[in-house]
């Protein structure tokens, strides 16, 4: 900084230059073709010589700062050392302000009041009823923000926010005319393409409202920096621009928390509390003659003991269980003993728990007598006849348990709890098709209170169904709904006649024990003044409008916030969304993970429908449809999804068309939204004719609503590939065969359309929680020898079989496929071998969702149906 000019040099000699241009501006005056152009032009004049002198008065200025107010991060001190050199080098480096530095943008213009239609490809007008191959909607083909190009360099990854609208509406009068929601749906422990910076400082905040300092703030002078979400001014701490290295103050802008959208901090002592508590875990299992009939429990200490070394944890983590049929079953683990000890509490209706030091152990200490007891529990209770199930008082009893300690349960249950506390009654009633609250929504408030008080000590509930009849879900569901777990559910389970739902299981328990976890959670949403919450989705209990309790959260995580805007957005020219997580690391750390996304604020109709992301809007429609579903009921909600969909067809073409004009267009931005639309409402979970169980219908509900966007997309629209012909292509022999090495290219998507399969292929429809192979009777023999281990065609049962793992190129090149499709899901998607003239193959079919139905329109037919409407 020393080889350069003064501040206030520089300033003046811009000045100077300018006023030199105004000279020569001046001159032409004269030669204007109007009165109007000369005053325009000298307006522009002067606005240019008045914005350098206030530059450089304000550069004059000497503002002192103030302490701190004690707030992590708010500290503000000057170092030893400053000097009037350091002092000159740090204002020198402001010479431009923060804002204009760094924010490059147009501020917003009026209101448009029709639509410029080539101002974007986005907008370009698309008809239709003449292009009905429409490609899919993914996270990762967002459209572009009108950020400038350096903004979006320093903006948070995409895989962590998505929005909506990634051009925000000024006002919430635009926001209305085009009928669109504006959501925001993010996974604020994802693990990210782009992981956050880990840094040794906590980063300054907003005295007011707390908001990190991120890289779109704006520094008004060498000792204030301005909110971005609050608009305030803060001080700048002195100890953030000094750097020890060299002794002076450097420019801000190099400081990492200005250069990265996601950072990551450890939390200081003198900011705890005291020492994190250690992780724990407790097992709950159902031990009645319906669980030992399923013969879950082997499969489960079997995994349980294959990976005991690998749970999360420290030296610290401690270990217990609970078992339960018509009584609680308590075991004393402590290393004391020579083998494990069962504690009987016969009375359920007023539960005692033993000494807790006992009952949860150090899982180093006590490892043998945990391993010992884990290779009894599947013969333990292999001659019951207990049919009752306390799983209300075994919950209390865990409850009890880790009240003072917080942690993690994982419960397991195989029936319909029916004695003491908890207990339930069956109401599902397959003759009533008007399914609403009374069946989608809790029948009574136990397990919800419960939830609840597990969340106010920090333990995170997962529950794994594994029933045979109605257990009620909607109730039971607010267990992990409320404190941040997962529902992991196995209809009509048996260890043997249900290959399919034992592999799930294993895989979806092993997962769940050994995938990275955050404990005793907090989560923060901040975001710039003038928008407003509305509606919030995720599990985890809302605290306040801006804070949530996540007792357990790990990666797949995902939370989503329906907005609204509170009067208008004119204070800057962008918005930003920050995400605070404090959590505490398995390994015993106390930290801050912060994401910061930043969009632009618009004020025109066409920017706003060039900002379309149609699979964040996808994912806050199935959000909104199952609390619909859950609050009124399913025919509600399907009215309501057609009614928006036209009234924001018809909002387009009010605004875009002429009356006169009969066509049926949209913009590109909105091409997917009636194809989606559809494919939502032939979703099985709001068809109000589908032939599920009541159960099943909730638990699909659940995962609309929990899952990651990618997969939930797959839900509602799959992906349909043909991999006969895939296994020829080089793609295939490009594919890494050693642990999953390498990256698998995917066959070309086609459309899920019946005359798109051939007799001759083999094609793979992706559902999200589920994969089918449909195999063409005239199926090359190459393929059934290699991939489904059958000589011939007829060879296939005709059931839905598992496909299997052979030892052979083609087998490892499709399950290396397989392999990258299920990547990072919650839940494992078994695969399906369906032939096509077995009588499986309607759930393959009805899958097609451009198809008609016995019960819905096919897409051209839903179009149709929509010009109707639309256009008249």
């Amino acid at each position: 900084m020393g080889g350069e000019t003064s501040s206030a040099q520089t300033t003046l000699e811009s000045a100077a230059t300018d006023h030199r241009l105004s000279d020569r501006s001046c001159d032409t005056l004269m030669h204007c073709s109007s009165p109007v152009q000369a005053a325009l032009r000298l307006l522009r004049v002067c606005c240019c010589a008045c914005y350098y002198f206030r530059s450089y008065a304000n550069e004059r200025q000497v503002i002192h700062h103030s302490g701190s107010d004690g707030a992590i991060g708010s500290q503000s001190h000057a170092h030893p050392g400053q000097s009037p050199r350091n002092k000159s080098s740090w204002t020198e480096s402001l010479r431009i302000p923060a804002a204009q530095e760094t924010v490059c943008m147009e501020q917003p213009r009026d209101s448009a009041t029709n639509l410029n239609l080539q101002q974007a490809p986005n907008l370009c007008p698309i008809n239709l009823l003449q292009q009905r191959d429409v490609p899919r909607a993914e996270p990762a083909t967002a459209p572009e923000s009108n950020l400038s190009t350096h903004l979006r360099k320093l903006n948070c990854c995409s895989d962590m926010f998505q929005c909506t609208l990634v051009n925000i509406p000024q006002t919430q009068a635009l926001l209305k005319q085009v009928k669109l929601p504006l959501g925001l749906i993010f996974q604020p422990f994802k693990d990210s393409r782009e992981p956050p910076l880990l840094i040794t400082d906590v980063p300054p905040r907003c005295t007011s409202c707390q908001t990190y300092i991120n890289p779109f703030i704006t520094f008004i002078d060498q000792h204030h920096w301005k909110c971005n979400t609050c608009f305030s001014l803060n001080d700048v701490p002195g100890n953030f621009l000094y750097d020890p290295m060299t002794g002076c103050y450097c420019n801000p802008r190099s400081r990492p928390e200005l250069q990265h959208a996601a950072l990551e901090f450890m939390v200081p002592l003198e900011y705890q509390a005291g020492r994190p508590r250690p992780v724990t875990y407790l097992f709950v299992f159902d031990v009645s003659y319906n669980a030992v009939e399923t013969g879950y429990l082997g499969l489960v200490c079997k995994i349980l003991l294959e990976n005991i070394d690998r749970l999360p944890g420290d030296s610290r983590t401690r270990i217990g269980f609970i078992t339960f049929d018509s009584t609680v079953n308590f075991y004393h683990l402590h290393s004391s003993l020579s083998r494990p000890r069962m504690m009987v509490v016969a009375d359920v209706d007023d539960i005692f728990i033993p000494s807790e030091d006992k009952l949860l152990v150090n899982l180093q200490q006590s490892r043998q007598l945990v391993v010992s007891l884990l290779e009894e529990f599947p013969v333990a209770f292999r001659e019951t006849q207990k049919r009752q199930c306390a799983f209300g008082p075994a919950l209390q009893a865990a409850q009890k348990l880790l009240k003072y300690c917080g942690g993690r349960v994982s419960a397991f249950l195989t029936q319909l709890p029916n004695i003491s506390c908890g207990s339930l009654q069956p109401r599902e009633d397959p003759g009533d098709s008007t399914l609403g609250a009374k069946h989608l929504g809790p029948a009574i408030d136990f397990y919800k209170v419960l939830a609840l008080e597990f969340c106010g000590q920090q333990t995170g509930v997962d529950l794994f169904l594994l029933n045979q009849r109605y257990t009620d879900l909607a109730s039971i569901a607010c267990l992990p709904r409320y404190t941040c777990g997962y529902l992991y559910y196995y209809p009509a389970f048996h260890h043997i006649h249900s290959s399919a739902l034992a592999e799930k299981l294993q895989e979806e328990f092993r997962r769940h024990l050994t995938r990275s976890i955050g404990y005793e959670g907090l989560l923060r949403i901040r975001y710039t003044q003038g928008l407003m919450l509305e509606t919030y989705y995720g599990n985890s209990f809302l605290q306040t409008t801006q804070m949530l309790s996540l007792p357990c959260v790990c990666p797949q995580a995902e939370f989503a916030f329906l907005m609204m805007i509170d009067g208008a957005v004119t204070e800057s020219s962008f918005v930003v969304f920050q995400s605070s997580l404090l959590y505490t690391s398995c390994q015993g750390e106390r930290r801050v993970r912060i994401y910061t996304y930043c969009l632009p604020v618009v004020s025109s109709l066409s920017e706003v429908y060039a900002g379309v992301n149609m699979a964040a809007m996808m994912g806050i429609l199935s959000k909104i449809a199952v609390d619909r579903s859950v609050r009124l009921c399913l025919a509600y909600t399907r009215d309501e999804l057609m009614r928006m969909l036209i009234d924001v067809l018809v909002a387009y073409r009010a605004l875009a068309c002429s009356p006169k004009q009969s066509t049926f267009t949209v913009p590109h931005s909105l091409q997917q939204l009636p194809l989606y639309v559809l494919a939502l409402l032939k979703q099985p979970a709001f068809q109000t004719d589908a032939a599920m169980s009541l159960d099943e219908r909730v638990f699909t509900m659940i995962q609309l609503m929990i899952q990651p966007l990618t997969f939930v997309l797959r839900m509602v629209y799959p992906d349909l590939y043909r991999i006969d012909d895939y296994l020829n292509s080089e793609s295939a022999d490009n594919i890494s065969l050693e642990g999953g090495k390498g990256t698998v290219k995917r066959p070309a998507l086609i459309q899920l359309m019946a005359e798109n399969l051939t007799l001759q292929g083999a094609f793979l429809i992706d559902c999200g929680n589920v994969l089918y192979i449909w195999v063409g009777r005239h199926c090359s023999s190459s393929f059934l020898d290699g991939v489904l281990g059958v000589t011939s065609y007829t060879s296939l049962p005709g059931t839905l079989t598992l496909l299997p793992i052979l030892q052979n190129p083609a087998s490892k090149r499709i399950q290396a496929l397989l392999g990258s499709l299920r990547k990072e899901r919650l839940y494992h998607a078994p695969c399906f071998i369906v032939k096509d003239d077995s009588t499986s193959r309607s759930v393959f079919i009805k899958r097609l969702v451009d198809d008609r139905t016995e019960t819905a329109m096919s897409y051209y037919e839903f179009l149709l149906h929509l010009k109707e409407r639309v256009c008249k």
